[in-house]
């Protein structure tokens, strides 16, 4: 679906995240929680995104997006809770975490059952294929394992993360889409402003294999959020070391 139709579909009621992640004017607003992601910090790739959002930015109805900071940029391997949006919501919201647990404790939660599983014991490769998110009026870096092989190791990982915090039943799970957030919509542009940054994506998507070549995610970090733009970490999951077999 194009930018262009959504806006025809939509643009009659305010973007989805327009005063819940970010207000009219792109500052981020408090929606806290917890997290497992790779934070992008290889040069090469934090290089290609930002030349990849400025190009966004300055493109016609780039200034309808609050774009996120660049200490942020991350791909989620595994989504925690956030503490006020899941809260009641049915399957989103562990059954062994009781309804009325504070923020920090839902944090322990979740943070202490994510580092008790381990990680794969190789780095995931990630290859970019284009941009997602446009439909629930947000942009980002579309990203797939490189690999049938990789697929299945993450997806597993995640997985046993489900099982572990007792999130197997939330919805989206197995179809989970990977990504690099890049920005949220604030306001709605013009249909032809719309039809000019659908052409400006459609040329980065045939250029994002060069411009973001395939790369290897890092250790897995848990984190703590209060807002779109800063992701802080608490631990990083690195895998058990290998025993050595007694002499």
């Amino acid at each position: 679906m194009s930018f262009a139709d959504i806006v025809r579909a939509d643009g009659t009621r305010p973007p989805r995240w327009l005063d819940v992640r970010f207000d009219a004017s792109g500052a981020p607003l408090r929606c806290s929680g917890n997290t497992m992601v790779c934070h992008l910090r290889d040069d090469t790739g934090r290089a290609a995104v930002s030349e990849i959002v400025a190009r966004l930015a300055s493109a016609p109805a780039g200034n309808c997006f609050a774009f996120t900071a660049p200490e942020s940029w991350h791909m989620t391997v595994f989504n925690g809770l956030l503490h006020e949006a899941d809260l009641g919501r049915s399957n989103f919201w562990p059954a062994d975490l009781p309804a009325d647990a504070t923020d920090d404790e839902a944090d322990a939660f979740v943070l202490d059952r994510m580092a008790n599983v381990a990680p794969p014991d190789t780095p995931i490769r990630m290859v970019a294929t284009g941009f997602s998110g446009l439909p629930s009026h947000a942009l980002g870096i579309a990203l797939v394992p490189s690999s049938a092989g990789e697929e299945n190791t993450i997806r597993s990982y995640r997985d046993r993360l489900a099982e572990a915090t007792g999130l197997e039943a939330r919805p989206g799970h197995a179809d989970y889409g990977f990504h690099l957030t890049l920005a949220y919509l604030v306001r709605w542009p013009s249909v032809d402003e719309a039809i000019a940054f659908d052409a400006v994506l459609a040329s980065l998507t045939v250029e994002i294999g060069d411009l973001f070549p395939p790369f290897r995610l890092g250790p897995p970090e848990l984190c703590l959020f209060d807002h779109m733009d800063e992701f802080r970490v608490q631990r990083t999951v690195t895998p058990a070391p290998v025993a050595t077999p007694a002499e």
